[in-house]
């Protein structure tokens, strides 16, 4: 049995925590022994992969910085094979502390960080990714989860000599077409059967443009009125003052809908008609192929891997453009209701033959099953793993 310990800078509910908790979740348990480690507060993701019978520790480093001796110690008493780093942090911990195990494990960075607008970013921010890509050459394997995502990293030092992408990988168990599901959400938020609905799913962020969504919105809706919008996401709903203000100032109180973080979010994907991303920044959101694999047309900001993920079953437009993201709304709105239709149907045939969580854990397996297998450092460099 390979032994696999996680570390992740977080539990929060970003797109790379919960798409860690759907990997520990669907590991082949009799192949590999495994064991988490957050770097910062608990949440309750942690206690959900702790359901998973899984040993999980959140150390809370900000807190007290000198918890990180504590990550040695279980790392020491667990001895992993393989050490795979969930985000810069937990990667550089993997691989300082290593050199002290008795295994001496190989290590796994993982990035997700979308790099569009890193420049504008406070300095520190910029110094600490500096040094993160002077490091970048200790792990045996840098990945990606998208294309694009890999070749920004090049221009902050970043060592892909042994770098792979493995995209993140919708549930499908989870996710799929139930429209019934979706009317249910329309109905209990009081919206007209007749009303075409677009939605976004993303945290209160300012690289995730919620400000752009509004502004879009309030052009559609002078040519549209049946047009609804829902918000779903951490801090997007009704306390978010700067959100509540904003629908106000642009008189669209009563066609958008913010729902806050929810837990049913397969059936509030099936509440859309079609689903977008107005971000100004992204890697590989995962929320576009939930919407796709569901049957729902997608239309993006040419961001990150968006366009590859979408391909020619939705739309991308330029980002900070929201009259163009209003095109687009405006285009889908309006077309022949059987080719949109078609559009959901190859939304879901893409997804499904790319994207699948399925796929992306036989991906991972045999990556672990290699490095395990192999000494230290002797990783071809470039992997055949993609």
């Amino acid at each position: 049995m390979i032994k696999l310990a996680h570390i992740s800078t977080s539990f929060e509910t970003g797109g790379a925590e919960v798409q860690l908790y759907r990997l520990l979740a669907a590991l082949d348990k009799n192949k590999f022994e495994m064991m988490v480690i957050g770097l910062h507060r608990d949440t309750y993701l942690g206690d959900r992969m702790r359901e998973l019978g899984l040993p999980v520790y959140a150390l809370n480093v900000k807190k007290n910085p000198l918890a990180i001796f504590k990550a040695y110690k279980l790392l020491r008493e667990f001895n992993p094979d393989v050490i795979h780093g969930t985000m810069y942090e937990g990667g550089v911990v993997g691989s300082v502390f290593r050199n002290f195990l008795p295994s001496r494990p190989r290590v796994i960075w993982t990035s997700h960080e979308p790099l569009e607008h890193y420049d504008k970013e406070p300095l520190r921010k910029r110094l600490q990714l500096r040094l993160w890509g002077l490091m970048s050459g200790m792990p045996e394997c840098m990945m990606y989860v998208s294309h694009l995502n890999k070749e920004q990293h090049l221009d902050w030092g970043f060592n892909n000599k042994r770098a792979i992408v493995i995209p993140n990988g919708v549930d499908t168990s989870r996710f799929a077409p139930d429209k019934g599901k979706g009317m249910e959400i329309r109905r209990s938020l009081g919206i007209p059967e007749d009303a075409f609905v677009i939605g976004k799913i993303a945290r209160y962020h300012v690289q995730k443009n919620h400000v752009g969504f509004l502004k879009s919105a309030a052009i559609l809706s002078k040519q549209h009125d049946h047009v609804h919008y829902m918000l779903v996401g951490t801090n997007v709903d009704e306390n978010n003052q700067e959100l509540t203000s904003l629908i106000k100032e642009l008189g669209l109180t009563d066609k958008v809908h913010l729902l806050g973080n929810r837990e049913d979010i397969p059936d509030v994907v099936n509440a859309f008609d079609l689903a977008t991303l107005t971000s100004f920044g992204e890697a590989f959101p995962l929320t576009l192929g939930e919407a796709m694999v569901s049957s729902v047309p997608c239309v993006a900001t040419d961001v990150g891997d968006n366009d590859y993920i979408i391909g020619d079953t939705g739309r991308v437009t330029p980002p900070r453009d929201d009259q163009a993201m209003a095109d687009a709304w405006k285009e889908m709105v309006e077309m022949d209701n059987d080719k949109f239709l078609q559009l959901g149907k190859a939304a879901r045939e893409r997804c499904l033959d790319n994207f699948t969580l399925e796929q992306q854990v036989k991906q991972h397996e045999d990556l672990y099953t290699l490095l395990a297998e192999q000494k230290p450092h002797v990783l071809p460099k470039e992997s055949t793993i993609s």
